[in-house]
């Protein structure tokens, strides 16, 4: 995630399986790009909070009917089925919150048209805040399989009500991308560029500006892109000055979160070698890339993602050794095929990097997603780790959370990482 702009390996990978997913896809997606056959929630408001039985109102024109469903903490459940859509759109259903876990729940509302109509699909992905069931979050007493053996060098569960973002070496995080936030890559996008219709993406914002993104609530680290405030939010473990956490091979490195799926939406986790002070080569671990959004022009990705190493400035050898890596990888991550059962957007996830001396192996839940051999910087450099929601910016993909009211959130539950003795 360079300041480069680049056509790079995973957005065509990424643009390249956008229409294999139109048509293979088990889930509805958007028809058109008007609001004709676009799904709108009224009540409760995005992201907002709810407990107990919560009425859902929403509309939903061009639809005769429409499904809902949210991971109820062991899989999805579709708990409001075939519900009628009246002749002007609108339509509500009941939401039992206190039958899922209490946090952060995506409510998917999906829509079809009938046989023999206008043909229309959507999906809306409606963010909440349960306050009402039982929490299921938090870091587990137990090391990862893939730690075995070594030793927790860095944890955060996000109980703290005082957050430690800023910059300098007094925070545990950097609220920009070291060194000095000059590589911040969220705001970029087709309207800096003059395309017509092209709008600005957000801009990573530091801890103390007044449209801060962060908040700490319950055992979560909250990051809110929105609009209005024009701003979003990336954690970084390193500082520019060098100081900060960092971890050598052997290592495993982890992070449990949950991340919306709109147009523009772009959340990360992944790794940097530390070369802040010399500036040499760089190696970048992409332990998720997730593109949010559904539709024509979007990437629909559904529960896909993908896992992106890179060899930064080491020359034609540099190439060869990513070229061979990524082959390894064999993007896109398909969750439900490897035994994953909800995808990045429906429920909390932990994805994780072991890096040995010989591989670096990618997990989610625990469940071996990619592997490709430790890439030579790699193994000489220590790495440090970043999480992100950036919003547009270098991924390409138009942005439009018109739906949302211009509000999107992500939210990490905690952050593990582990060294070898």
């Amino acid at each position: 995630m360079t300041n480069t702009l680049r056509l790079n390996s995973r957005i065509l990978l990424a643009a390249a399986v956008a229409n294999a997913a139109f048509m293979s896809a088990g889930i509805a997606m958007a028809g058109n790009d008007s609001r004709g056959g676009i799904i709108t929630v009224s009540s409760p408001k995005y992201c907002g909070d709810i407990s107990g039985s919560t009425t859902v109102v929403f509309k939903a024109p061009g639809f005769k009917t429409v499904d809902a469903s949210a991971f109820n903490g062991k899989e999805v459940e579709v708990f409001a089925r075939n519900v009628r859509v009246a002749e002007d759109g609108s339509g509500s259903f009941n939401l039992p919150a206190g039958r899922f876990p209490r946090g952060p729940l995506t409510v998917t509302i999906a829509g079809k048209s009938a046989a023999g109509d206008k043909e229309y699909k959507d999906n809306c992905y409606l963010q909440l805040y349960n306050t009402s069931g039982r929490m299921i979050a938090g870091m587990p007493k137990t090391p990862p399989p893939a730690a075995k053996g070594m030793k927790l060098v860095f944890a955060d569960d996000f109980t703290d009500p005082k957050l430690s973002i800023g910059k300098g070496s007094n925070f545990k995080y950097y609220d920009h991308k070291p060194p000095d936030g000059s590589q911040d890559f969220s705001e970029w996008s087709d309207a800096m560029k003059g395309k017509p219709g092209g709008k600005l993406g957000f801009p990573f914002t530091s801890f103390d500006k007044p449209n801060n993104p962060f908040k700490q609530r319950d055992t979560f680290l909250r990051i809110r892109a929105e609009e209005s405030k024009g701003s979003t939010g990336i954690i970084a473990s390193m500082q520019g000055d060098g100081s900060g956490f960092k971890a050598s091979v052997p290592c495993y490195f982890e992070c449990r979160f949950i991340a919306p799926n709109a147009p523009g939406s772009w959340p990360a986790f992944w790794l940097l070698t530390d070369n802040l002070q010399t500036g040499g080569p760089c190696d970048e671990l992409d332990i998720i890339e997730a593109y949010g959004g559904e539709g024509p022009g979007n990437p629909n990705s559904f529960d896909k993602y993908e896992i992106c190493p890179h060899a930064w400035g080491q020359g034609e050898e540099g190439k060869r050794v990513q070229r061979a890596a990524s082959k390894s990888v064999g993007n896109p991550q398909k969750m439900r095929a490897a035994g994953v059962s909800s995808a990045w957007y429906e429920s909390f996830h932990t994805y994780g990097c072991l890096i040995t001396e010989e591989d670096t192996i990618y997990y989610c839940d625990d469940i071996e997603m990619a592997r490709h051999k430790t890439m030579p910087v790699s193994k000489a450099q220590p790495h440090y780790f970043l999480v992100n929601l950036a919003v547009g910016g270098i991924s390409g993909w138009k942005i439009d959370l018109d739906r949302y009211d211009g509000v999107i959130d992500m939210y990490i539950d905690y952050i593990r990482v582990y060294e070898g003795l």
